[in-house]
């Protein structure tokens, strides 16, 4: 990394469970590590994780984590803490082909849905996420003689909508 200091937010929307996370550490499992070692370091939501883990009937995942990070160039050292972690609740068997990732409230899992949309596949989540640096940039486009373009051929461009696709609240606690 070039930078000595950062940030780098994980929205992975359907990361490890909270119980699996939970039982390692009460365990003292040593060739399990997670960022529950570090509890009470960083923001949680929902704030109660663990008396709600206890009462649901399904698990909870990691959603969304930021973590912080700063490079020590005198131990040639990099330190990372982990900043702000947000779970959400399996609302479907984690059975199902795609682990109930369709029914959860998460950033990653609204890409997954976009991507069941462009790809078909409700894992292509990656290529969705992929896609957002383009808007902006223009292409050339085929020109008739199959080449591909450049010399000529019409401009191909993401197009912005000023309409919401979706909107609400990406989570509330409570």
């Amino acid at each position: 990394c070039p930078f000595d200091e950062g940030m780098v937010v994980v929205m992975d929307g359907m990361g490890e469970t909270y119980r699996t996370m939970r039982n390692a550490l009460d365990s003292k499992e040593s060739t399990y590590v997670s960022d529950l070692s570090f509890e009470g370091q960083y923001q949680c939501i929902p704030s109660d994780i663990r008396q709600r883990s206890e009462k649901s009937i399904f698990d909870w995942r990691e959603g969304e984590s930021v973590y912080t990070f700063k490079r020590d160039r005198e131990a040639n050292a990099m330190g990372i803490k982990p900043a702000f972690k947000r779970f959400v609740q399996e609302r479907t068997p984690p059975v199902l082909y795609n682990h109930g990732f369709e029914n959860m409230d998460s950033v990653g899992a609204l890409y997954s849905r976009a991507s069941s949309h462009v790809f078909g596949d409700w894992n292509a989540c990656g290529k969705v996420m992929g896609l957002a640096p383009w808007m902006g940039h223009e292409w050339d486009g085929e020109d008739g003689d199959g080449g591909g373009g450049g010399d000529g051929g019409k401009k191909i461009a993401a197009v912005r909508s000023d309409d919401p696709v979706m909107w609400g609240k990406l989570y509330e606690e409570g």
